[in-house]
């Protein structure tokens, strides 16, 4: 699908809207991810969502459909990851039937700067609540975010010095569209193409198949059929 696209030459833009937010983009322009030393992120929420959610077969787990975003994130802040490990399991739901996805998961990423992603999900949280933040520790700065649009960035190089907070209520589903547009009408790229969805994608199913192998998985950086395992 990739390739096809970059054949045709259109543009496409993935929904990781993530990336579209206040706190985000500020991250992005203010923090070099050689810089990072620790991403860190939690995937919370407790609800039996859809029949076809619950399947595995169907929604890749809570790790594929809903956790991805985080992954996301951590790509597009700190760079591609060069290995992954991860533990998934089902702790909450055995008695559920047809519920074949895990309820619970611990991944590790480690990046080409030597830098570590440690991302964590669960469906047995508390219920009606919907948690997704995370936080980088980089040199001489932590940045703690609670959602896109909201983050704390606190300078470390001494005691003291006062946090720079972002927060904004800017519509990251409406700028993803008008960046589309945007693209479409310049001749430009998108900020999210195809491309960069896939490698999202393969980075969260070779966490999957880490999972069910129960070993660590070099990555590839580049999409492919067969995702981003090389062995």
């Amino acid at each position: 699908m990739v390739a096809a696209a970059e054949r045709a030459e259109i543009k496409t833009q993935v929904g990781f809207m993530y990336r579209f937010g206040a706190a985000v983009e500020h991250c992005k322009v203010h923090v070099a991810p050689d810089a990072a030393g620790l991403f860190t992120a939690r995937y919370f929420c407790n609800s039996l969502h859809a029949p076809w959610w619950r399947d595995r077969n169907k929604s890749g787990g809570q790790l594929v459909e809903q956790a991805i975003h985080l992954f996301d994130t951590m790509r597009y802040l700190l760079g591609e990851p060069v290995s992954v490990f991860s533990r998934q399991a089902n702790v909450f739901h055995r008695d559920v039937p047809d519920y074949t996805v895990e309820d619970v998961s611990a991944t590790v990423c480690s990046l080409a700067n030597g830098a570590l992603g440690v991302i964590y999900a669960t469906n047995g949280a508390a219920p009606n609540k919907w948690i997704k933040e995370w936080r980088i520790v980089a040199r001489d700065l932590v940045a703690e975010f609670t959602d896109w649009n909201h983050g704390t960035f606190t300078p470390t190089a001494a005691p003291g010095l006062a946090p720079e907070i972002i927060a904004s209520e800017q519509d990251v589903f409406a700028l993803q569209l008008r960046d589309l547009v945007h693209a479409i009408r310049t001749n430009g790229e998108t900020r999210t193409p195809l491309r960069e969805g896939a490698k999202s994608l393969d980075l969260v199913l070779a966490a999957q198949r880490s999972g069910t192998s129960r070993m660590e998985l070099k990555l590839d950086a580049s999409p492919s059929k067969e995702g981003a395992e090389r062995g």
